[in-house]
């Protein structure tokens, strides 16, 4: 089963419903809840998240709970400890958190990246793709 590690920007596009980019996320997240893939999503995720989906989503602190009650019962965290920091310092990219949140991706052994910011994520080691290219990809 193909692990799929997902960048905070599709975490937050599936829980915040954000209009232009919820649909690919919704089928990503629909794909592990059938059991057809394994995701990923990094404990850093989860506080970028709640701030986000509070200030620009407008979200309360109960519904942001409530949302990752659910959400974690269909996906797997990946721990960002001092390994992944100390990591990350001797491998930065040019984004610190993407940095980690790749760290992050690798130390969980995921077989790709999904983000809508692949420029950010540059000499990976895995592939690294936008939401649609990714359903493209499973398509095909």
């Amino acid at each position: 089963m193909k692990k799929v590690f997902i960048d905070t920007n599709v975490f937050i596009d599936y829980l915040g419903q954000r209009e232009q980019f919820y649909v690919p996320a919704a089928k990503i997240v629909s794909l592990a809840d059938r059991g057809l893939i394994r995701l990923i999503v990094s404990s850093l995720s989860f506080a970028t998240g709640s701030y986000v989906l509070e200030t620009h989503c407008h979200k309360t602190a109960e519904e942001i709970v409530e949302s990752y009650r659910q959400f974690v019962t269909i996906c797997g965290i990946a721990t960002v400890d001092e390994a992944t920091i100390l990591t990350t310092i001797k491998h930065p990219f040019d984004d610190f958190e993407d940095a980690m949140q790749y760290h992050a991706a690798l130390a969980d052994n995921a077989d790709c990246i999904v983000t809508r910011n692949k420029s950010d994520f540059t000499l990976t080691s895995i592939p690294v793709m936008e939401p649609q290219e990714f359903l493209d990809m499973l398509a095909e």
